[in-house]
């Protein structure tokens, strides 16, 4: 899998590749240090808490490939990928609406302002 970050525009930017694992799951993997540094450092400490203890986190995803057409996904789901430390956005609407297939490069970053996920296929 790959995965990488990037700041952009003051925000923490996950750069990555679809697997055929996250088409077929539709999950977008994160790995434990970049769901760390990326993600959970701006949740409350309350919200981590509940992902960590193998509870799921309902929270917002917004497609923002097209500047003019934002579109929101709020049946949208963090996490734990039990047994392992990774944890996994589940979007069904997302990879069925984009068409998310394997080898996809996406963007995918935790808006602080708006407390949502904002999401950017870039191919």
């Amino acid at each position: 899998m790959t995965t990488h970050s990037a700041h952009v525009q003051g925000h923490q930017m996950i750069k990555k590749t679809v697997t055929q694992f996250e088409r077929s799951t539709k999950l977008l993997v994160l790995p434990f240090a970049i769901a760390l540094e990326y993600v959970f450092r701006h949740l409350m400490k309350e919200m981590v808490q509940l992902v960590e203890k193998g509870n799921i986190l309902c929270v917002q995803l917004w497609d923002v490939t097209d500047d003019n057409n934002h579109k929101n996904y709020e049946n949208t789901y963090v996490v734990k990928m039990e047994p392992c430390e990774d944890y996994a956005i589940y979007c069904d609407d997302l990879f069925e609406n984009c068409e998310l297939s394997y080898g996809d490069e996406i963007e995918i970053y935790w808006d602080s302002n708006t407390n949502n996920f904002k999401f950017k296929l870039i191919n």
